[in-house]
């Protein structure tokens, strides 16, 4: 009889999950507390191709869906629990079900903070999916998104921007995604090419003052080469980010389908850059308008990426008569 066929019953250390924790972590851990190998825990709930899977292993392609009862009655925890802490068994009941979209699975993985989990008796690295917005944990201050865990309660403006990020989240379902990725190309353009100087003295003075020493979790998660960049430059990038996933702002953008007058032209670039001046607390985004490089500047290329028009320089008079507040 195979490991995964025989009767199970309950460990001598059951242990709960974390909500949104990646299977193979729960796994390792609750191997560990009952001082067996992680393999022989696997061959116990289901078939898998490789016994030998690590904290990061979340798919389950040979796994049966019996595996999620016998890993209710190993641990003592609800079925309905282990499938909303778990996202591994949404996507497998998806698989066996057959209706309706499958739910893949999706690698943003972090660290959960460390504090946090102390407060739970847990002393080792918790791997976890990374909620939509989430960047870090308001309660202690500590960066997640990373393999790099610094406090960042000091700097200006990490604290607020977490909060706006989640309420974006909320607002904006349908373009977040999309937002997301446009507002971090934006936000390291200007960081790379250093068109904005008053937003890179900012970002200077947040990086001299964060940590020289900070728990790391290279062997759990991938370490990125910009870990320093989005922390310096995450309020920034959430008050861009307002701007880019909010469809109201969206409708701003010069259409690349239609003609477009020159006036109408110039009047859009108007109002997206004094909303961003106004977001980002700056004099001006304007960076050398009288110059052909303009166009090379990221938010003017999102606002129009066939950079037609030249913005008029700053002797010349421009008005912005339209908000979306006033458009209704």
């Amino acid at each position: 009889m195979k490991p995964w066929e025989e009767s199970v019953r309950l460990l001598p250390v059951p242990l709960q999950p974390i909500h949104g924790e990646v299977l193979g972590s729960y796994l390792h851990r609750l191997a560990a507390a009952n001082r067996m190998s992680s393999a022989r825990l696997g061959q116990c709930l289901s078939p898998h191709s490789n016994p030998f899977f690590t904290r990061r292993t979340d798919a389950l392609r040979r796994w049966t869906p019996t595996a999620l009862p016998r890993l209710a009655t190993m641990t003592g925890v609800p079925i309905e629990v282990l499938q909303r802490s778990l996202p591994a068994f949404v996507r497998l009941a998806a698989r066996a079900n057959g209706t309706g979209e499958p739910v893949h699975a999706h690698y943003d993985l972090y660290v959960v903070c460390r504090h946090c989990m102390l407060r739970h008796g847990i002393h080792e690295p918790v791997l976890a999916h990374m909620a939509e917005g989430l960047r870090l944990c308001n309660k202690h201050a500590i960066w997640l998104d990373g393999a790099c865990h610094p406090h960042v309660g000091h700097l200006d403006g990490l604290i607020k921007a977490q909060r706006q990020h989640f309420g974006l989240v909320r607002r904006f379902p349908g373009t977040i995604d999309m937002a997301t990725k446009e507002a971090e190309k934006l936000i390291r353009s200007w960081l790379m090419t250093n068109y904005q100087p008053t937003l890179q003295k900012r970002w200077q003075k947040r990086l001299v003052q964060l940590p020289r020493q900070e728990p790391r979790y290279s062997d759990v998660v991938r370490q990125r080469h910009d870990e320093w960049e989005r922390i310096v430059t995450y309020p920034e990038f959430v008050s861009v980010l307002g701007i880019i996933a909010d469809p109201r702002w969206r409708a701003h953008r010069i259409p690349t389908g239609r003609h477009v007058s020159v006036e109408d032209h110039r009047e859009a670039i108007a109002v997206i850059f004094t909303e961003a001046e106004r977001r980002l607390s700056v004099p001006t985004l304007r960076v050398m308008p009288e110059r052909r490089t303009f166009h090379n500047d990221p938010l003017f290329r999102w606002t129009d990426p066939r950079g037609r028009v030249r913005f008029p320089r700053r002797d010349e008079p421009h008005t912005v008569t339209r908000s979306p507040s006033q458009a209704g």
